[in-house]
C-alpha cells in the first residue's frame, strides 16, 4: 500500500488577513500503481510539462486530473487550518504545552527504570532532549514547520486507518504485505528541520495514543486464512501506554520502511495528491470559481471520512472548532454539494 503526502499554503498565519492551509493523503494500493503511473506520464506528454505541478496547470487541465483521481480508485484524506481556528500565540502555548509532556515522558520513563533496578539509556535521554528543545523553541523549528508536523502525524494516521476499511474486500488483499510513506519534500538531497522533527517523533506520537485511538480492522480479516495484513502486522499480544492488549498491530511494523521525503517529479502520486491539496485549499479560498468548485466536485467523494465528511477541520489547541469556521466549511463538508 502506497501512501502519498502534501501541503498547500505557507502556514504563515498572517493575523491581518484570512488564509487556509491543507494537508492531503492520496491512498494508492499496489495494483494501481501502474494506472496513475500512465496517466501522469501521458499527460505531462501530452500537455508539454516536466511534471503535474497544480500552480502551472490550466482550469481544464486542473479539472482532468481532478477528474481522473475521482473516478480511479485511489482514496483521499484531507486536513485543513485557518487563521480562524489558529493564531500564532495559540501555536506557541502549544508548543511549550508539547515540551512539557515530553518532560513528563522522560521523568515517567526515568521512574520505570528506577523501578526496575536499570539506568536509564542515555540513547532515549538524548533523543527525548533534542525532541524537546525542538517542540518548545521557535528557533529550532518555526511555528508554521512544527504546526505542518503535528497535523501530518494525524493525517498519516487517518490514511493508514481509511486504507483498512476502504479496501478490506478480498480483493485487495494483496496490496497489504507492505506500507509505503512518500511526502513532497522541502530540501533536496536533506530533510528540513520540521521534516526532521516529524520523522523522529511520528513512532513516540502513534505509540502513545490511547487504546480508543487504536486502529480498526474489518472482522472478516481475522478468518482463516489470516488477512495478509493480520498475518504480518498484528501482534498475539501488545503493549499500549503500558496496558497489555491482545490483537495490538506493530506499528513499527507498519512504518519499516519510514518516512519518504522525495522529489515529487520522481513520483506520480506526488504530483496527484499535489493537485488535490492546491484545489481543495482554493475550493476554499474562492467559492465563486465553478471551475474549482468543479474539480473539488470531481473527487468530494474520494475524501469521505468515518463520519461521512469530506473534510477534517482541525486544531491542536481548541476543543471545539468555531462555529464561523464550520459555517464556512459546509458547502464543501458534505458527500453532495448544497444547491
Amino acid at each position: 500500500m502506497q501512501f502519498y503526502f502534501d501541503e498547500s499554503g505557507d502556514y504563515a498565519f498572517p493575523d491581518d488577513r484570512f488564509d487556509c492551509y491543507v494537508q492531503a493523503a492520496l491512498i494508492c494500493p499496489d495494483s494501481l500503481a501502474e494506472a496513475i503511473e500512465g496517466f501522469v506520464s501521458d499527460r505531462t506528454v501530452a500537455w508539454g510539462l516536466d511534471e503535474l505541478h497544480a500552480v502551472d496547470l490550466e482550469p481544464a487541465q486542473l479539472h482532468e486530473v481532478a477528474q481522473f483521481v475521482g473516478e480511479c480508485e485511489c482514496q483521499l484524506v484531507a486536513h485543513l487550518t485557518d487563521t480562524t481556528i489558529l493564531n500564532a500565540a495559540q501555536i506557541g502555548e502549544f508548543r511549550l504545552k508539547q515540551a512539557a509532556k515530553y518532560e513528563r515522558s522522560l521523568d515517567r520513563y526515568r521512574r520505570e527504570c528506577a523501578a526496575i533496578g536499570v539506568d536509564p539509556d542515555p540513547a532515549v535521554e538524548r533523543f527525548t532532549h533534542q525532541v524537546i528543545k525542538r517542540a518548545g523553541l521557535a528557533s529550532q523549528i518555526t511555528h508554521g514547520e512544527f504546526v505542518q508536523a503535528h497535523y501530518m502525524i494525524e493525517l498519516i494516521i487517518a490514511a493508514v486507518q481509511k486504507s483498512l476499511y476502504s479496501y478490506h474486500e478480498d480483493r485487495w488483499r494483496e496490496d497489504f504485505h507492505d506500507f509505503h510513506f512518500v511526502l513532497d519534500g522541502k530540501l533536496p538531497q536533506k530533510m528540513a528541520a520540521g521534516e526532521k522533527y516529524l520523522d523522529r517523533t511520528i513512532l513516540p506520537a502513534l505509540g502513545s495514543r490511547s487504546k480508543t485511538q487504536a486502529l480498526g480492522l474489518a472482522d472478516s480479516w481475522k478468518g482463516e486464512p489470516p488477512h495478509p495484513f493480520v498475518a504480518k502486522f498484528e501482534l498475539a499480544e501488545g503493549s499500549i501506554r503500558g496496558e497489555r492488549v491482545q490483537g495490538a498491530i506493530d506499528l513499527r511494523l507498519i512504518f519499516e520502511h519510514g518516512l519518504n521525503f522525495e522529489d515529487s517529479a520522481a513520483h506520480a502520486g506526488l504530483q496527484l495528491v499535489d493537485a488535490v491539496a492546491h484545489i481543495v485549499r482554493r475550493a476554499v479560498l474562492e467559492p465563486e470559481d465553478q471551475s474549482v468548485q468543479a474539480a473539488y466536485d470531481a473527487f468530494r467523494l474520494r475524501m469521505l471520512n468515518e463520519q461521512g465528511h469530506c473534510l477534517t477541520i482541525a486544531s491542536p489547541v481548541a476543543s471545539s472548532v468555531p462555529r464561523s469556521a464550520l459555517d464556512r466549511y459546509r458547502p464543501l463538508y458534505n458527500a453532495r454539494r448544497r444547491q
